[in-house]
């Protein structure tokens, strides 16, 4: 079984396949392979929980990056992806956000941006997870009580994180709508509201940029 820092390269072409291997593993991550998107959505079937994240590829043969984000998220399964392509377009970006990709990134790759991405997308995982478990209400003794802000505020994130943009987008507005002073919820909705705006000129903003450290 694979640590919580194993991540899971889905790439057809050996070489790449190799590169990205090297970079992880040299800063300390575990790594699993899969040679197309039926042979990850099998290894994520089997392995449920295994994996930090993904590194998928958007064109391979027998099932295609987009078809395996597709179906990833089919599932439910929530496990962060970022998309690699040397063919890498605009329209792509924005299909692959919209169900559920975290990041969008061309190769070639440099080992220094790919450990970049991959320490930001995991030490965000681990954030929003926390921060969703820390705000759970203890003891929920209705079903009419409304959860805190900062359990809606943590559901919001997680929305984003898997691309359910209308989700976060109500849970937002729910939150200004009793509290209107709520600057990070704000924040969060204007981003979201400025992306909307920008998808219909054809144009994007990987999330991992939403978060300011």
């Amino acid at each position: 079984m694979c640590s919580d820092k194993c991540i899971l390269i889905v790439d057809d072409e050996p070489n790449v396949r190799l590169m990205l291997r090297t970079a992880l593993q040299s800063s300390g991550y575990r790594v699993a392979e899969a040679v197309d998107g039926l042979a990850a959505l099998e290894q994520l079937a089997a392995r449920a929980g295994d994996f930090a994240m993904l590194l998928l590829d958007l064109r391979m043969p027998r099932l295609d990056g987009m078809e395996t984000l597709r179906r990833i998220r089919e599932r439910h399964d929530p496990t962060p992806v970022v998309m690699l392509t040397a063919h890498g377009s605009i329209p792509d970006a924005v299909a692959a956000m919209k169900l559920g990709a975290i990041d969008f990134l061309a190769k070639p790759v440099t080992p220094a941006q790919l450990r970049a991405v991959v320490a930001e997308v995991i030490a965000r995982s681990v954030e929003i997870s926390t921060a969703t478990s820390a705000a759970d209400p203890p003891t929920p003794d209705t079903t009419e009580q409304r959860p805190s802000f900062g359990f809606d505020l943590a559901r919001a994130k997680r929305a984003i994180n898997r691309g359910d943009f209308i989700e976060a987008e109500e849970l937002l507005r729910g939150i200004l709508s009793s509290d209107p002073d709520t600057q990070e919820a704000r924040d969060l909705l204007d981003r979201l509201l400025a992306l909307k705006e920008r998808e219909g000129q054809g144009s994007f903003r990987m999330l991992r940029e939403w978060f300011p450290g």
